[in-house]
């Protein structure tokens, strides 16, 4: 299922830096740890039933196009804002438009390509900053492959809130799947 990891890398590469940018230096939110729940939906994602068959024989989840919870834990640093911020206003393969940005919140709509030049996607995200210490938000992406017969559309919607400044082990390069 090598497509649907790429697709929720592509839609964490965008959210994630979405989420966290800021014009300032001066980040909206808390730094420390942070739980988030992330709730997506994914449709016309389609297996070859040889596919199929070796990912359950291994245990493995199937899309079904319910909904599937995720909660993970994340280390915010400055350092990890300001590269988040770096990182994004240098991705090539996303572009954002329509971008509306306050104080309380962010939208935009994205294009993105992947590098390979087999899959594109399109979608619209909005994030809200409840307060220093909650964010939520949700996210659109239809995503057109070659190797697809239909797009496939994911949804998700999450809700961050901060656990406080010690991160408990968590690095701040790899978030930690609690469930």
């Amino acid at each position: 299922m090598p497509m649907k990891k790429e697709l929720c890398f592509a839609v964490v590469m965008v959210v994630l830096p979405i989420v966290t940018m800021a014009q300032t230096s001066t980040p909206p939110v808390k730094m420390g740890l942070w739980q988030t729940t992330n709730i997506s939906t994914m449709t016309g994602f389609q297996i070859p039933p040889e596919v199929a068959a070796r990912l359950q024989a291994m245990g493995k989840k199937l899309p079904t196009g319910q909904p599937q919870t995720t909660v993970t834990q994340s280390c915010l640093t400055t350092e990890k804002w300001q590269k988040m911020f770096t990182d994004m206003q240098q991705n090539r393969n996303c572009q954002l438009s329509n971008q509306h940005q306050t104080s309380a919140g962010f939208s935009a709509d994205m294009a993105c390509r992947s590098t390979d030049g087999h899959h594109n996607s399109t979608g619209h995200i909005e994030v809200n900053f409840v307060s220093s210490e909650k964010m939520q938000g949700k996210v659109h992406v239809e995503v057109i492959s070659e190797s697809q017969p239909k797009p496939i559309v994911m949804d998700m919607s999450f809700d961050s809130a901060y656990q406080g400044d010690d991160c408990k082990g968590v690095s701040p390069d790899l978030a930690k799947t609690v469930r």
